[in-house]
């Protein structure tokens, strides 16, 4: 019996992109991925991606995303199983949240300084016209506080980002990509939510191959724990591997 690879997938800037990240492909060429909250596309699949993905139905995959189950439902992708939130969030084959993790995040944040507590201070003295930002929550449990530029100014981000360090209590992590500074408390993280994921399915079929996909450099914690990694070559995390290396002119 052949048994299916699980792929657990990144997905913006991995699997899909922006108009904009998607170079010189013609409109008619590209698969619409994701819509914004009012309906309006977002997200698109270049040729080699859609070819990547086909490929990619041979086995099982596995979103393992920032986004929230809410933002997940508006990809065209299978919905669960599925990570969302940083690893705040397993959706199980049902699609029902797994209780087990819940709790033990749960847990995990009233044992410290929890994102809404933090985020006050966050967003304190942030120019509300050039910067919009939020918490992302999931049953009840908040999760991360984001920010983002209105206008799309990255350096404008990392000035925040590095005004913001000294405010960060011990523990917590920064993770910039883009457009996109999210502040995650020590216990949240993709890597933890697999590790957990994965222990279950290796207990069934220790022998089934996985595979992760990524781009940033949150998603190197995951791809740590899968037999074999994918990393797309204008991705964050690649360009720091192959930056100054000695193999690449």
């Amino acid at each position: 019996m052949t048994i299916r690879p699980l792929i657990l997938a990144d997905l913006d800037d991995s699997l899909f992109q922006t108009r904009p990240k998607c170079g010189d492909w013609p409109d008619d060429t590209l698969r619409l991925m994701s819509r914004l909250v009012d309906g309006s596309p977002s997200g698109y699949a270049t040729p080699p991606q859609q070819g990547l993905m086909a490929w990619l139905a041979h086995g099982e995959v596995v979103p393992v995303t920032a986004r929230s189950r809410e933002v997940l439902s508006r990809v065209d992708i299978a919905q669960a199983p599925a990570i969302c939130a940083n690893g705040g969030c397993i959706l199980m084959a049902d699609g029902t949240p797994d209780p087990v993790w819940h709790r033990h995040l749960e847990a995990q944040a009233q044992a410290g300084i929890t994102p809404g507590a933090l985020y006050p201070e966050l967003i304190a003295g942030l120019d509300g016209e050039a910067f919009r930002h939020w918490i992302v929550s999931e049953d009840g449990l908040d999760l991360y506080c984001v920010i983002k530029s209105n206008h799309g100014d990255v350096p404008a981000l990392t000035a925040v980002a590095e005004a913001l360090k000294p405010r960060l209590p011990q523990g917590w992590r920064i993770h910039a990509n883009g457009n996109n500074l999210a502040f995650l408390p020590p216990w949240l993280s993709k890597r933890a939510a697999v590790r957990y994921m994965l222990e279950q399915v290796r207990c069934v079929t220790p022998e089934r191959p996985v595979i992760g996909i990524g781009d940033s450099w949150s998603d190197a914690g995951f791809l740590d724990l899968t037999d074999m990694a994918m990393i797309p070559t204008q991705a964050q995390l690649w360009q720091h591997i192959a930056r100054g290396h000695e193999w690449i002119d």
